[in-house]
């Protein structure tokens, strides 16, 4: 009873501020306070809705209500507990739709772009379903969490960056062609499910050294050469990968490509272009189950002293394996294999 009569006062505080298309939006924002409603009308909204802390702004859904911020503005920036929904926020040059320097943003039924980003987060979370992201990054994380449900980004650069954090896509659209590719993780951890990255450019999914990924029933088509990048669907360089129950297709390079770290695929379908169906360098280690490899070159190379273990896999390649067994480079069989063990001679 006591924490109820407490609570009591914070909710009749509460208020909801209604702004038609054209209205005063400035005056109503300096007008909220924590635990207030702003419900933005169908129709543009011009003006920023600057720093936002411990409210609610609403609209009549991200394709009826759009807030154009002005030049030199973000749309949004979340420094506490926020929440949008049902709404549009675009920024012009150098700038992003929304950024998260703090606190928790809650997104729903929002579509977000910016000549930098769509959204930035840099410290706090993000947590959104329905979002739609678009600039020159989609969606760039330093740090902080995100997690996003069934939505969609494109960027210039690339449609997902990642310099640290984490970052979860769930039944996601990525959407090509972008510098650096479709998602570019430089650093930090993220968790792909149900992630679909078509025509993305120079590689579909990158991975850097030290950052890690895991991915579940993703699909990466079309990707191609450029910038002197062969275009791999999935690229990884002293990583820790582990993908499983992908589709790699059409890929202009390799449909995967580690060179150092740990790659672990399963239920994989991957047909390989010029460079091979998976190709493992510079002491890349690989555990390779129930996969499926067909394309151009070979389905599997080994040099410079990687190595893989194969179980019950499918190569549907001429040849089969392309091992570099001087470098120290070697495949292990196991059940389920039917092709000849390379370097046996060489133990």
């Amino acid at each position: 009873m006591v924490i109820m009569e407490a609570a009591l006062p914070v909710l009749l505080a509460a208020a909801a501020i209604d702004v038609p298309a054209g209205g005063e939006l400035a005056a109503a924002l300096a007008r909220a306070r924590p635990g207030d409603a702003v419900r933005l009308g169908p129709g543009q909204h011009r003006g920023s809705l600057g720093r936002l802390s411990g409210v609610t702004i609403s609209g009549a859904g991200a394709g009826s209500t759009t807030v154009l911020a002005p030049e030199g503005q973000d749309g949004a920036v979340v420094v506490g507990d926020a929440v949008l929904s049902g709404l549009a926020l675009v920024a012009g040059p150098e700038r992003c739709g929304v950024k998260v320097l703090g606190g928790a943003a809650r997104l729903d039924d929002v579509a977000l772009a910016g000549g930098a980003c769509g959204a930035f987060l840099d410290g706090g979370r993000l947590d959104g379903r329905g979002v739609d992201l678009a600039g020159g990054y989609g969606l760039l994380v330093r740090r902080g969490e995100a997690t996003l449900d069934m939505g969609s980004a494109r960027g210039t650069g690339a449609a997902v960056g990642l310099l640290g954090g984490a970052v979860s896509l769930r039944r996601f659209a990525v959407a090509g062609p972008a510098r650096e590719g479709g998602i570019s993780i430089a650093g930090g951890s993220a968790r792909l499910e149900g992630v679909v990255v078509r025509a993305p450019g120079p590689s579909g999914i990158s991975v850097a050294a030290g950052a890690r990924l895991e991915a579940v029933e993703v699909t990466v088509a079309g990707a191609t050469e450029a910038g002197g990048a062969l275009g791999d669907c999935v690229q990884a360089i002293r990583a820790d990968v582990r993908v499983h129950g992908a589709t790699l297709v059409r890929c202009a390079g390799a449909a995967v490509e580690a060179s150092g770290g740990t790659l672990a695929l399963s239920g994989v379908d991957a047909a390989g272009g010029s460079a091979g169906c998976l190709v493992l360098v510079n002491g890349a280690t690989a555990d390779l189950s129930g996969n499926l490899c067909a394309g151009r070159g070979p389905g599997l190379v080994a040099a410079s002293g990687a190595r893989a273990t194969a179980r019950v896999n499918r190569w549907w390649t001429d040849p089969v394996f392309w091992v570099d067994c001087g470098s120290g480079s070697r495949v292990a069989l196991g059940r389920g294999e039917t092709a000849k063990e390379p370097c046996a001679a060489a133990r």
